[in-house]
């Protein structure tokens, strides 16, 4: 008798790095504040070099934590307790911050949840957020409106405010969301893919919220970044804001591969807006090794999965991982609204943000959920 092999699932695929996210958050929180680090660096000997602290980043890794099982169980429930704590005594006025504090709080059962609605809901002009922002914002009142609380009323008003503000940033001529109100008619014309997962995310949660459907711009942007995904499964980094094409693929991310496509596409698929699985699971493929320079970027012993392949010189600190030379190309290319080239040298950015293995976690515990 023959046996048959099953190829392995987004969900199997995922649920597998679990285990190296764990060890590798339980390594990059700051003892003494409780923050996450900006980034992690691995020394010769193994051991990891954490450097700043990030309360975006903090708040994605206790989204993540309390997104899966393994999370609800010492230690890392009182990494998520101690991260939590220190989100809501910082003062926040990026609602980028505000937003995924807010969706935290909701997950544990915090007390300051009701804070943090406040302040979003607190008369303010999200024209002049970016599309970031607005989608994080939106993902975390989503999750207040399904608290039930006495309060969700103005929260319910500014959420559609949100969401229409993001409906009114879809460009039919490129299929994307502008990354902001204010660069919509930017001459250089491009936006990321950044600018368009957590814009999803926010309207399919605020639908799931409201028992609605998402407005048909979520499928026209999730249809065309599967259409435009590489031959190895790559997502790659800037669109244009003029013409349905990519402007400059580089930095191929790896949370963008294993966490953030999924946390797009998968809630698009549970409202039957496309089927994006394959997509997805190709996706993550990439980081272990399908990918321009055939090499695993996962290291399980450290905890770690490597952050990019990007071109050879990149500057991971600067606007969007270039140098001020491709900087300067990648503008001249929007400019000229020029289709992206793969660059002769690519290199691997051997660091990892503690925001990516959160994310992870939290798409594996998605993924799982939809099996």
């Amino acid at each position: 008798m023959s046996t048959i092999v099953r190829s392995p699932t987004l969900a199997d695929e995922l649920t597998s790095l679990v285990p190296l996210a764990l060890r590798g958050l339980s390594r990059m929180q700051d003892e003494a504040t409780g923050l996450f680090a900006h980034k992690s660096l691995i020394r010769s000997n193994g051991g990891l070099t954490n450097r700043g602290l990030n309360p975006l980043y903090t708040a994605a890794c206790v989204i993540g934590l309390l997104s899966v099982p393994e999370g609800r169980v010492e230690p890392y429930a009182t990494q998520a307790r101690r991260g939590l704590d220190a989100l809501v005594r910082v003062e926040h006025d990026d609602p980028s911050v505000l937003g995924s504090t807010l969706w935290g709080c909701v997950c544990a059962g915090h007390d300051e949840a009701t804070r943090l609605a406040a302040a979003l809901v607190a008369p303010t002009d999200p024209r002049r957020w970016s599309s970031m922002q607005l989608g994080l914002a939106l993902a975390g009142l989503a999750r207040w409106l399904q608290t039930g609380d006495a309060h969700t009323d103005a929260a319910a008003r500014t959420a559609r405010a949100l969401a229409t503000e993001l409906e009114e940033r879809y460009l039919p001529r490129a299929c994307v969301f502008a990354g902001t109100r204010i660069r919509r008619q930017d001459p250089f014309g491009f936006t990321s893919f950044a600018s368009q997962v957590y814009p999803v995310l926010g309207l399919c949660d605020l639908a799931e919220a409201t028992s609605t459907v998402p407005s048909a711009v979520v499928g026209r942007v999730c249809d065309f970044l599967v259409r435009s995904q590489g031959e190895m499964g790559q997502w790659w980094w800037f669109y244009s804001t003029r013409a349905a094409k990519v402007i400059e693929g580089y930095p191929v991310y790896s949370v963008h591969q294993d966490a953030m496509a999924v946390m797009a596409l998968l809630p698009a698929s549970r409202f039957e807006l496309g089927d994006y699985r394959e997509a997805m699971t190709t996706g993550v493929r990439w980081i272990w090794g399908t990918n321009e320079l055939d090499r695993c970027l996962v290291n399980p012993e450290a905890g770690m999965i490597y952050r990019a392949i990007q071109r050879t010189g990149g500057d991971a600190d600067g606007f969007a991982g270039w140098s001020h030379k491709q900087r300067a190309a990648a503008s001249l290319a929007a400019l000229s609204n020029r289709t992206h080239r793969v660059p002769p040298k690519l290199e691997v950015l051997t660091e990892c943000r503690p925001y990516h293995l959160g994310w992870l976690l939290l798409a594996a515990a998605m993924a799982g959920a939809s099996t």
